[in-house]
C-alpha cells in the first residue's frame, strides 16, 4: 500500500468517515482493516492496489447483494460511499469498498458441537441453492488454482516442499486427483459457488452460522467443492474427522441432497484441498511472503493429511453413504466368487496369506486397503521398499511406459543411467551387472555364472536356505528341497548347517566355520569341489536368523583359496534395509564374488540382477550370448532409479535404523514380559520373533495365533522358519515409530488375552 501513497485517514474519504479506530486484518488480494465507528458499529475496508480486479470486485458486490435478499443469516455486503457508489477510486487507479462487519466467533475458534456442524452444512447447503440460477460470465470464467477443479494448477509448487516425506504424501494426492477425480469432475453438477469456506470466513454465534465472509474465490465449480473445502478445515484437529463431521455432511445432505458420484470423490476431494494449502504455504516460505494469516493452516492441514493416509478411501465413501441413507455396496460375495475362481483358474500350490482372505482394493506407503474399507498396517510386505504406490517410482513407470519400453539390444540412457548408479553402491571389485527380470532368474543366472567360472557345478547352501522358484533355484534351496513336496539335496548340492547362535546346531561362529571346512574338505577328497556357496546375510525361510558374525568373512577367505565363489543373496537384505548398512554382506565386512538382487529393487516391478567382477564376467562371455526379453528394459530401469533416488531423498535407510532400533527394543521389551517369546533379532526392519514353549520347543500354534489376531487387528505379519514359529516383520522403509508402537501394542494385547 505504501507505493501508493494512500493512508488510511485518505482511504476513507469517500466514505465520510473521519472519526475512528482501526485494526488491521489479514488478507491475500488486498489489505483489509476493520473500522470502529464513534457508534460502536463495525466495517471492513477492503483496499485494492490493483486495478485489474475491479470488474471482478463489482460481480462480487451484486452477488452479494443477491444472496442478502435471499438468506436469513449475514452476507458480508458493501456500503455505498457520500456518491451513492459501492466502490471507491483513487488517483492511482486503485480502490475499495467498505463492508458490513458480520459479528460471530470465527468457526475455527469454537468448540464444534453437532448442532452447530449440522447447522453449517445446512448453511452451505443453503448458499448452493441460492446460488442454483445464478449467472455471471466474470465468474464463470475465472480459472483459480484455489478452485478445486483446477487443483492440478498447484502440482509444479510441490518443489517448494522440503520435507521429502511430506512431498511424497502430497504427489500421491495430486497422483489420485489426476487418475480418479479429473475423469469424473467435468460430469458433476457444477454452479457457482462460494468456493472458500473456511473456518475463518464462517462466523457463529451459538449453535448456527451467523454469516459467511471473504467471496473473493467465487468461481464456476462443481458443486460438491464448498462442501469438500468445508471439510477439508472443519476436520483439523478432530480424532476421528470422518465420524466426527458426519453430522456436517447430514446437515448439507437433508437441504440439498448430495448424488453418490460426489461422495464417491469426497475422500480425494478433501486431501487435495490439504495439499494445494500446503504447497502455497511452501511457495511463500520459499518467497520470504509467508504471514501468520498464509500459514495458519500448514500444521493442522499436514496432520491431517497423515491422517488421511491411514484410512481407507473406501471407509470414508461408506461412512458418508450411510450417512445419508445410501446403500452400501455388499463385498462379501465378490470375494467368495473371487476365491472360487481362483481355486478353478490356478493350482494348489498357489496359496493364500491367511485362513481367511484378504480382498484388497488399493495401497499408499505402508497401508493397505481392502475392498470392506478396512485399513492394514503391512508390517510383511518387504517388496514395496519405499512404500506401496509411491508416485515417484508409479510416474516413472507410466512416464517410460509411455515413451519406450525395448530390450537391452539397443542403447537407451536410462539402462546406463541406472546401471552406473547401481554399481556406486558396491565396492569398486563388483562393477559388472546382468539384469533379469525377477530375484529367482538372478540366482538361476548367478549359478550359471559361477559354475562357467569355476567350470564345475557343485554348490553349497545353507540349511532352510531359499533362493527362488525356478527348477535350478529349488535345488539350491532347502526349505523346498527338504520342506512338503521336496526330495532332499541331489547329487551336486551339499547343505551346511544355518550358523544360528540362538537355537541351532553350535553356539560359536568357529565351531559352524569348522564343520563347514570339514564338510568341504571331505568332498574334495572324493573329488568333487564345489562350484561356490551361497547364503543370504540374515537367512529369511531360516526364520529371520542372522549368520553368525565372522562367519562368512573367515568363509571367503577359506573359499577362496580353493577357487569356490561366494555367492550372496541380497534379495530380502539389500538397498538399506538393515539400517546401518546398505547391503548385508557388509554387516558381515566380507566382499562376495558375486551377488544376487530382486524383489524390492523397483518397489515391486518385476527386475532382477546379478553383480560380479570383471573376471567372473569376462568367463561367462564363452561364445554365448546372455539375453533376457526384459531384464534391463527401460520401464524397469526408471523404476529402479526412482527407488534409488527415493531412498537417498526420504532417507530411508537411517529410518530404518532409527525406527528398526526403536521397534526391536520395543519386541525386546516384550520378551521379558512374555516367556513365550525366545528371541527377537534381525537389524533395521528385517526382524523375526520366535515363539517357543516352556521346554524351549518351537511354539508353532502360538505364532499362527499372533498372526491371525493381527490380521483382525488389521495388521499384516507372516509366519516363517522352518517350524513356522517365527512372526517376521518387513515392512516398507517408511515404517515409522508410530507404526512400531501399533505392531507392539496389539502384540502385547494378544499376548496377554491368551496367556
Amino acid at each position: 500500500m505504501s507505493q501508493h501513497n494512500i493512508n488510511l485517514k485518505d482511504l476513507l474519504k469517500p466514505y465520510g468517515i473521519t472519526n475512528y479506530s482501526f485494526k488491521k486484518l489479514e488478507g491475500y488480494d488486498s489489505t483489509n482493516y476493520r473500522i470502529d465507528l464513534e457508534d460502536g458499529t463495525k466495517r471492513v475496508l477492503k483496499y485494492y492496489n490493483n486495478p485489474k480486479e475491479f470488474k471482478l470486485v463489482e460481480e462480487e458486490n451484486k452477488l452479494m447483494f443477491y444472496l442478502e435478499n435471499i438468506l436469513d443469516y449475514s452476507i458480508s455486503c458493501p456500503f455505498a460511499n457520500i456518491e451513492g457508489k459501492y466502490i471507491s477510486y483513487y488517483p492511482d487507479g486503485s480502490f475499495s469498498r467498505l463492508l458490513n462487519f458480520v459479528e460471530g466467533s470465527f468457526f475455527t475458534k469454537i468448540e464444534h458441537n453437532e448442532s452447530l456442524l449440522y447447522n453449517f452444512g445446512k448453511r452451505i447447503a443453503e448458499i448452493n441453492l441460492a446460488l442454483a440460477n445464478y449467472e455471471c460470465d466474470i465468474i464463470e470464467g475465472r480459472k483459480l488454482n484455489w478452485d478445486l477443479q483446477h487443483s492440478l494448477l498447484n502440482w509444479n509448487k510441490v518443489s517448494y516442499i522440503t520435507d521429502a516425506n511430506l512431498r511424497k504424501t502430497t504427489n500421491y494426492y495430486f497422483t489420485q486427483f489426476r487418475d480418479v477425480v479429473s475423469p469424473k469432475f467435468p460430469f458433476l453438477r457444477s454452479q457457482i459457488i462460494h468456493g472458500d469456506l473456511n473456518g475463518w470466513n464462517v462466523l457463529t454465534v451459538g449453535d448456527d452460522i451467523s454469516g459467511f465472509i471473504d467471496f473473493g474465490d467465487l468461481t464456476h465449480s462443481p458443486l460438491i467443492g464448498d462442501l469438500a473445502i468445508a471439510l477439508s478445515y472443519a476436520m483439523f484437529d478432530k480424532e476421528n474427522p470422518i465420524m466426527d463431521l458426519l453430522p456436517l455432511i447430514k446437515g448439507y445432505h437433508d437441504t440439498l441432497p448430495l448424488l453418490e458420484d460426489e461422495i464417491e470423490l469426497l475422500p480425494y476431494l478433501i486431501p487435495i484441498r490439504l495439499v494445494t494449502s500446503i504447497c502455497h504455504s511452501a511457495e511463500a516460505k520459499s518467497n520470504g511472503t509467508d504471514t501468520e494469516y498464509i500459514l495458519i493452516s500448514e500444521k493442522p492441514a499436514i496432520k491431517l493429511l497423515e491422517k488421511w493416509t491411514s484410512i481407507n478411501p473406501i471407509h470414508i465413501k461408506n461412512q458418508i453413504l450411510e450417512a445419508c441413507n445410501f446403500p452400501i455396496q455388499e463385498t462379501e460375495n465378490k470375494k467368495n466368487k473371487l476365491l472360487e475362481k481362483r481355486f478353478q483358474n490356478f493350482g494348489k500350490s498357489l496359496g493364500l496369506s491367511y485362513k481367511s482372505p484378504i480382498h484388497m482394493d488399493q495401497a499408499a506407503f505402508q497401508y493397505m486397503y481392502d475392498t470392506q474399507g478396512n485399513t492394514y498396517l503391512d508390517a510383511y510386505n518387504n517388496i514395496p521398499l519405499v512404500g506401496h504406490s509411491h508416485p515417484k517410482v508409479s510416474e516413472a513407470i507410466a512416464r517410460q511406459q509411455r515413451k519406450l519400453n525395448t530390450n537391452t539390444r539397443y542403447l537407451y540412457d536410462s539402462l546406463i543411467e541406472y546401471s552406473d548408479k547401481l554399481l556406486s553402491y558396491f565396492p569398486e571389485k563388483l562393477n559388472k551387472v546382468f539384469f533379469v527380470n525377477s530375484g529367482s532368474a538372478a540366482s538361476d543366472l548367478a549359478i550359471r555364472i559361477a559354475n562357467t567360472f569355476t567350470e564345475r557345478k557343485h554348490r553349497l547352501v545353507l540349511e532352510h536356505s531359499y533362493h527362488g522358484h525356478t527348477a535350478s533355484t529349488i535345488e539350491i534351496s532347502a526349505c523346498k528341497f527338504d520342506g512338503p513336496g521336496g526330495k532332499g539335496n541331489n547329487q551336486n548340492v551339499t547343505k551346511l548347517p544355518l550358523p544360528n547362535l540362538y537355537n541351532g546346531l553350535f553356539n560359536d561362529a568357529n565351531l559352524y566355520i569348522e564343520n563347514a571346512k570339514q564338510t568341504i574338505e571331505d568332498l574334495i577328497s572324493r573329488k568333487i569341489t564345489p562350484s561356490f556357496l551361497i547364503a543370504e546375510p540374515i537367512s529369511g525361510c531360516g526364520g529371520q536368523v542372522p549368520i553368525a558374525s565372522g562367519y562368512l568373512k573367515t568363509m571367503k577367505n577359506y573359499l577362496s583359496s580353493l577357487n569356490i565363489l561366494l555367492i550372496l543373496d541380497e534379495v530380502q537384505t539389500g538397498f538399506g534395509r538393515l539400517g546401518n548398512h546398505f547391503w548385508g554382506f557388509e554387516s558381515q565386512d566380507v566382499i562376495p564374488d558375486i551377488v544376487v538382487l530382486g524383489k524390492p529393487m523397483a518397489n515391486g516391478h518385476p527386475i532382477g540382477a546379478v553383480i560380479t567382477t570383471t573376471d567372473i564376467a569376462d568367463a561367462f562371455a564363452n561364445g554365448m550370448e546372455f539375453f533376457s526379453s526384459f531384464g534391463g528394459n527401460p520401464v524397469s530401469m526408471e523404476a529402479a532409479k526412482a527407488v534409488l533416488e527415493v531412498l537417498e531423498e526420504e532417507e530411508l535407510q537411517k529410518n530404518a535404523h532409527v525406527t528398526g532400533k526403536y521397534y526391536k527394543e520395543n519386541l525386546v521389551s516384550l520378551q521379558r514380559d512374555f516367556s513365550v517369546i525366545g528371541d527377537v533379532r534381525g537389524e533395521g526392519l528385517f526382524l523375526g520373533i520366535e515363539f517357543i514353549n516352556e521346554d524351549g520347543a518351537p511354539n508353532t500354534n502360538r505364532a499362527n495365533i499372533v498372526k491371525e489376531q493381527l490380521k483382525k487387528m488389521f495388521v499384516l505379519t507372516y509366519t516363517d522358519g522352518p517350524y513356522g514359529n517365527i512372526i517376521k516383520s518387513k515392512p516398507p522403509l517408511c515404517f515409522n515409530k508410530s507404526n512400531a508402537d501399533e505392531v507392539c501394542d496389539k502384540i502385547e494385547i494378544i499376548l496377554r488375552n491368551i496367556q
